[in-house]
């Protein structure tokens, strides 16, 4: 058993656990058996369970008010233009190992040994998915006062967060104009 279980158990024997030994033998013996903590009562307290921390933050459960049909607008607006956005800057580039994808709603951009990102639409939260090599997975809400994709834990929208990345990745300026998202649909 491992400890972590272990440290969060109750004792499994107690002073009326000896008690109800002792009618099979004597009472001394069945004390013995217990431990110094196990002999004492009331128990002492047990020390706190210990909580596993994640690398990963629990998921956010917000409810947009975004109507379906303005998140797949938005959504699909913001996907191609990344799309766009991101073929025309690996032509730049010129680097054979970078590549942009775009197939069934998931974006995947790789950047050879930099690493992978996958960003997708999430219809049933209205959100959009990013898993970065740098920043680990987002979840990013449409902000109607920003006009943008924000996560809302640390308040950054999905363009400033990409620009930032990408510029530092490539090592030269990126945008790409993810902005107004509202004025980018068809």
């Amino acid at each position: 058993m491992n400890t972590l279980k272990r440290s969060c158990r109750l004792p499994s024997r107690s002073l009326p656990a000896a008690r109800r030994v002792s009618l099979a033998g004597s009472p001394q013996r069945a004390l013995h058996l217990l431990t110094q903590s196990q002999r004492t009562w009331p128990p002492s307290p047990q020390p706190p369970c210990q909580r596993r921390h994640m690398a990963t933050p629990p998921p956010q459960v917000k409810h947009s008010d975004l109507p379906t049909h303005l998140y797949h607008q938005y959504a699909d607006a913001t996907m191609d233009t990344m799309l766009e956005s991101l073929e025309n800057l690996l032509d730049e580039v010129g680097d054979p190992e970078y590549e942009v994808e775009y197939s069934s709603g998931v974006l995947t951009l790789k950047l050879g040994d930099k690493g992978t990102y996958v960003i997708n639409k999430q219809p049933p939260n209205k959100q959009i998915w990013l898993s970065s090599p740098f920043s680990g997975p987002k979840r990013y809400d449409y902000a109607p006062e920003q006009d943008e994709w924000v996560y809302a834990r640390d308040a950054r929208s999905l363009n400033d967060l990409l620009n930032e990345e990408l510029s530092n990745a490539l090592g030269r300026e990126v945008d790409l104009g993810l902005t107004a998202v509202s004025s980018q649909t068809i």
